[in-house]
């Protein structure tokens, strides 16, 4: 796990604007062609041996079309190569994903298809098993007792569903950053400011860009540019500080009125929902007027183009909207890192039972809440979460199943939903009253140690199991 510092600099004037935006360029046409040429199954193995695809390529004489010195070039590939293995590495969860939900494969196919998506914890995965995946090679262990039939059959299906889900080839768009090691940057202060010397596509020639503050640089770096303010920003990878576990566990709730409710019945960071209300509010109005907007475009495009032309130009621009929905996305995310930094250093729990926050993306209920509820904000929360589980030593069981947790009495166990009214939780048998959200943290916490409640059960059956519980408990007393 890595943490990311990163250090602003001051407005850059044209000529070194110009030189950090040729080195960029050019290492991001580098790049596309290392992913262009190596983002093929073929070269699949290479993703566990990048060292080795490097000594043949100097082995080979290799020198970069696009001006990159040998040092740079490296920094190029390896960049590559770790954006194809992330593509990967998240199809290999999302097969594993539909495989737990598959019902028809065996176990003793799902066994093998387990097996060839394996990866050790302290080695590199053997990308030569998924490779043979798509070359059919029949890869087998001692501990497989399934016949050649069925493994070709597991291998087929494992191909479709890779297919699915890996998408488009990654590329590279856009030059927005490049990579520099510790010989390609020399950093020096004079009493009043700290300064960076990056080196350029010239051998011998570096910029030197004045820097916002004051930090300890070391190792390789990435450089961010900022086109809007002609700058750029340094980004320092290092190993965060750690602290020992705590003791006790917790559960959490997440919620769009705020980040989320613990099994005390906090709620953490209710201005999350005030900063989600006013984006909502903001995207819906903007939405309406650009509508209204692109249809008189549409009217006039036949009548007087170049008042479409005009309209087009200097009301349905994406600059100033970019920035805007980026201020209330920061907003929004800052308020879920307050949460968790305050949650982690109350609590300092030892487990937490969170739900599967793949619930999180697609429609909803409403409109305005598929507004609020977005992909963005899942994909920020599980950031959050395994990060600050990594700094504060949690162990991480993964998330449960939270079918009906806002709807069961953690006192009699009685589901229904009519036990839910919006916010407020009262159980129809037991009368126990309480904060819906508070509740659901209670059961998700629960079924950490529940056995038979798997992370995959279907609801219905999760529904009748809670039925049936209840109905023992009931006849026991």
């Amino acid at each position: 796990m890595q943490q990311t510092v990163r250090q602003k600099s001051l407005p850059l004037n044209n000529e070194k604007w110009a030189k950090i935006t040729e080195t960029a360029e050019a290492y991001a046409r580098q790049k596309d062609a290392f992913l262009v040429e190596y983002g093929h199954v073929k070269y699949l193995h290479y993703l566990g041996e990048k060292r080795k695809l490097r000594d043949e390529l100097v082995s080979a004489g290799f020198v970069s079309p696009f001006g990159l010195q040998a040092r740079q070039w490296k920094l190029a590939l390896e960049d590559a190569l770790y954006t194809l293995e992330r593509q990967w590495e998240v199809a290999v969860v999302e097969v594993k994903e539909r495989l737990y939900r598959h019902e028809e494969l065996t176990d003793e196919e799902k066994h093998y298809a387990f097996w060839l998506l394996y990866r050790y914890e302290k080695h590199s995965r053997n990308w030569k098993r998924i490779q043979a995946v798509f070359t059919g090679e029949d890869i087998v262990s001692e501990e497989i007792n399934l016949d050649a039939e069925g493994r070709a059959r597991v291998r087929k299906y494992l191909k479709r569903v890779f297919r699915r889900v890996l998408g488009r080839k990654p590329r590279v768009k856009k030059a927005r950053s490049f990579a520099v090691d510790q010989q390609m940057y020399r950093v020096f202060a004079t009493e009043k400011r700290q300064y960076i010397a990056v080196a350029t596509l010239t051998p011998g020639e570096r910029v030197v860009i004045p820097l916002a503050g004051v930090h300890a640089i070391e190792g390789n770096l990435r450089v961010i540019l900022l086109p809007d303010e002609r700058a750029v920003e340094i980004h320092l990878t290092r190993e965060p500080r750690t602290y020992p576990p705590g003791e006790g566990e917790a559960g959490i709730d997440l919620g769009v009125t705020e980040v989320f409710t613990d099994d005390t019945g906090r709620k953490y960071r209710p201005e999350y929902g005030e900063a989600l209300q006013e984006m909502s509010d903001h995207i819906l109005d903007k939405s309406r007027k650009r509508g209204k907007l692109r249809a008189l475009r549409r009217k006039f495009l036949e009548q007087d183009p170049n008042k479409a032309r005009r309209i087009l130009k200097h009301n349905l621009g994406l600059i100033k909207q970019t920035k805007r929905n980026k201020k209330y996305r920061t907003r929004c995310e800052n308020e879920i890192n307050r949460a968790f930094n305050e949650f982690y250093k109350e609590r300092r729990p030892k487990i937490i039972a969170y739900e599967d926050l793949a619930h999180l993306r697609g429609k909803a209920g409403s409109r305005g809440l598929s507004r609020k509820v977005s992909g963005w904000q899942r994909s920020i929360i599980k950031e959050r979460l395994g990060y600050k589980n990594y700094i504060y030593s949690v162990t991480d069981p993964g998330p449960v199943n939270a079918a009906y947790s806002s709807q069961t009495c953690p006192v009699c166990g009685w589901v229904d939903t009519k036990n839910r009214c919006g916010d407020v939780f009262k159980c129809r048998k037991c009368n126990f009253e309480a904060d819906a959200d508070n509740v659901a943290a209670l059961n998700l916490k629960l079924r950490l140690h529940d056995e038979k409640i798997t992370r995959y059960m279907p609801y219905k059956k999760v529904k009748e199991l809670l039925l049936q519980r209840y109905y023992q408990k009931q006849q026991a007393n």
